[in-house]
């Protein structure tokens, strides 16, 4: 249990500083941390990922007492409400959050994989990880896109973000590391998904960017797959795309 404690009144702390700073990429990047916020998220941070402080309300600490209490984490620092509300990233701030220690991942692939190709929407990366967890898909590759790293991303990952790992690369490193696997991407003008007897493994499921859709070196070396449209709207948001085709082929079509 954890018993050292520093309270913290004044939002020029230099921790509080700190934190609101890795809001920023390039911040987070160099200093190896990022910010893990809000009693759901935080509950469920897996024990083997190294948690370098809590910065939780003082009317809170019974409340959320139990998460702190789960991690060995010897920097515990007691805000008031002044101090929370310019840390948080959110409207109203739920009493409590973390910064978490960037895991660093080998450049490897094993078993199936999920491109993001410049993904630029935050709740888009989200929602395709927290996706990719439901569906047991532990790889991702991330080429030019929003940082999975930053507090909307997180959100919207439901915790999904402990429990896969993400590559980030350009084009031809991701083509290098897919060689071996079978390369199908999401695009309306592709095959009707629902046509496709099997799916070839090992595979990489690749969904583009929100507006531009997918890069050409990447549509070059890819089996152009879609989804099927009433015809009443032309496409549907990458994370809504790519979400139906995991569940389709892990799920609902047989692989080969």
């Amino acid at each position: 249990m954890n018993t050292n404690y520093e309270y913290i009144t004044s939002i020029k702390n230099p921790k509080v500083q700190h934190v609101r700073r890795l809001k920023d990429k390039a911040y987070r990047r160099s200093s190896g941390e990022y910010v893990v916020e809000g009693e759901n998220f935080l509950k469920d941070i897996p024990l083997d990922v190294e948690v370098t402080s809590f910065f939780i309300k003082k009317d809170k600490f019974d409340e959320f007492g139990y998460i702190i209490n789960r991690h060995i984490c010897d920097k515990i620092y007691i805000v008031d409400d002044k101090v929370m509300s310019v840390m948080s990233d959110t409207v109203t701030p739920s009493g409590v959050l973390a910064t978490v220690k960037i895991d660093k991942v080998d450049g490897n692939i094993v078993g199936n994989v999920v491109v993001l190709d410049g993904v630029s929407d935050p709740g888009n990366m989200g929602t395709i990880i927290r996706t990719c967890t439901a569906c047991g898909v532990e790889n991702i590759v991330a080429i030019d896109c929003v940082d999975y790293l930053s507090p909307k991303v997180i959100r919207a990952s439901m915790g999904g973000i402990f429990r896969v790992k993400v590559i980030e690369k350009s084009i031809s490193e991701t083509l290098d590391l897919l060689k071996n696997h079978h390369i199908y991407a999401l695009d309306m003008n592709g095959e009707n998904l629902y046509s496709i007897d099997k799916i070839n493994t090992p595979y990489a499921i690749v969904v583009g960017n929100e507006s531009k859709g997918l890069s050409e070196k990447i549509k070059e070396n890819s089996k152009i797959i879609s989804l099927p449209m009433s015809g009443r709207i032309e496409s549907l948001n990458a994370g809504v795309s790519m979400s139906t085709a995991l569940y389709e082929i892990i799920f609902g079509k047989n692989t080969k």
